[in-house]
């Protein structure tokens, strides 16, 4: 698995990713669907296990759906720190600092826009009953919040691609205005071994199980 083409050179993790100013941002259902999904999974697979004979279809079925509902629903999310932004979605991870986005939007989603590559944040979506936000950070104006009603965002307090949006926009004026230049240009985008790997394996397990059952 090889990085983004259009950013050549091997992934390399974003600078302060690890302060304790990072904030790691998804909605709250993601987090309450995946607790029910594992206490579910356990209530299925306990007895599976032991009661004989072991139904291994079942089995994997269950460790299949459980993988599925951590990579799409639960894995997702965006951590904001000093530096930029880390979009974390199923399959692979993106590390954009500050100073290489020129556009900010929501769609379904959170879009960034960085060297003329377009990329989704899954784990931040945008709320349907809200106005779309978007801007090109290299033009001349104010914010654009697109679509008919108020511009009014919605509070902090949700996750939601407008709100995130704001705060992204908010932190690219902030770096600009710094005087050092010291925040690094990064604009990368990788397969991520883990994920890739458990996914394999849960479908592995999936098919030879419904094989020899």
């Amino acid at each position: 698995m090889s990085p983004d083409p259009q950013h050549s050179g091997p992934p390399r993790p974003t600078p302060g990713t690890g302060s304790p100013e990072a904030r790691t941002l998804r909605p709250g259902s993601s987090v309450a669907v995946g607790v029910v999904a594992a206490l579910a999974a356990l209530a299925l697979l306990v007895p599976a296990l032991l009661t004989p004979p072991r139904s291994w279809s079942l089995i994997s079925a269950i460790v299949l759906v459980l993988v599925l509902v951590w990579l799409f629903v639960v894995r997702p999310c965006v951590v904001i720190h000093a530096d930029g932004v880390r979009i974390v979605n199923p399959m692979r991870t993106a590390e954009l600092t500050w100073p290489v986005i020129t556009e900010v939007r929501s769609r379904w989603a959170l879009e960034l826009v960085a060297g003329g590559t377009r990329y989704t944040a899954w784990g931040v979506p945008a709320d349907p009953g809200r106005p779309r936000y978007g801007r090109g950070l290299l033009t001349v104006g104010a914010n654009q919040v697109r679509g008919r009603g108020t511009s009014e965002l919605p509070t902090k307090s949700k996750v939601q691609a407008q709100v995130v949006a704001a705060e992204v926009e908010e932190r690219i004026a902030a770096d600009r205005r710094r005087k050092d230049g010291r925040t690094p240009r990064i604009a990368t985008r990788a397969w991520d071994p883990v994920p890739v790997g458990l996914l394999l394996a849960a479908i592995a397990f999936f098919v030879i199980a419904t094989f020899i059952a």
